[in-house]
């Protein structure tokens, strides 16, 4: 026999899925955008001066690679989010599965790690532009 959640559980629940949309989204939109903008850094630099372009392309690759890794996770992200939503759906039952359980965790993994990734990356462009 299982219980019916309350209006206000419910409620949480919806929130709390509100919560992880909204950062699963920030966090493809930050990585996304600072590899734009650095590709396009880069470029104009590179447009204006080769040398330079091509030391300031050395300086900014692995923050360039640590912002794709961010993006990268938080695709992932939303997939295992996803992944989660269904087979917790299908079980049918109220109480989430196993196997939901242990995918929800590896989602929160990649969308921490992709944070670090966008901070470590922003850390090391900003000392890299600074010299």
């Amino acid at each position: 026999m299982t219980q019916e959640p309350t209006p206000i559980l419910e409620h949480m629940f919806q929130a709390a899925v509100e919560f992880a949309i909204t950062g699963i989204r920030t966090l493809v939109l930050v990585n996304g955008a600072a590899v734009i903008s650095l590709l396009t850094f880069v470029g104009q630099v590179w447009a204006n001066d080769q040398r330079n372009g091509s030391a300031m392309a050395h300086i900014l690759f692995w923050p360039l690679l640590l912002f794709l890794t961010g993006l990268v996770l938080a695709v992932a992200t939303t997939l295992l989010a996803y992944v989660t939503q269904m087979i917790t759906a299908e079980s049918g039952v109220a109480v989430i599965p196993p196997a939901a359980k242990r995918l929800r965790k590896a989602a929160i993994a990649c969308s921490i790690l992709s944070l670090v990734a966008f901070t470590t990356a922003a850390i090391l462009t900003a000392l890299g532009i600074a010299g």
